[in-house]
C-alpha cells in the first residue's frame, strides 16, 4: 500500500540530511572509541591486555572509523530506497 501524503512528508523530513549527520556521528564514534574499548576490556579479562600499545589501540580506531562511516552511509542509502519505493510502514 502507497503512504500518505502525511507519512511521505513525515519520514522526508526524518531523512533529512541532517540526520545523516547525526547518524554519521554515532556510527563514525561507536566504531573509532567504543569498538577498541570493547576489545581491549576483552583481550584484558582474558590476561591478554599486554599485548596492546596505543598503536594498535588506533588502528582498530581508524578501521572502526571507516568501518562507522560506511555503515551510515547505507543506513542512510537503504531508508531513502525505501521511502522511495514506499516501503516503510505507514505512522497509523
Amino acid at each position: 500500500m502507497a503512504l500518505s501524503k502525511q507519512d511521505q512528508a513525515f519520514y522526508e523530513e526524518k531523512l533529512s540530511y541532517k540526520s545523516i549527520y547525526y547518524l554519521f556521528g554515532t556510527t563514525c564514534f561507536m566504531g573509532a572509541v567504543a569498538a577498541p574499548t570493547i576489545l581491549f576490556l576483552a583481550d584484558w579479562s582474558s590476561g591478554q591486555g599486554g599485548t596492546w600499545s596505543i598503536d594498535v589501540f588506533y588502528k582498530i580506531a581508524v578501521e572502526g572509523f571507516l568501518l562507522g562511516s560506511v555503515v551510515a552511509v547505507v543506513l542512510y542509502l537503504a531508508f531513502k530506497f525505501l521511502l522511495e519505493m514506499g516501503w516503510l510502514p505507514s505512522r497509523r
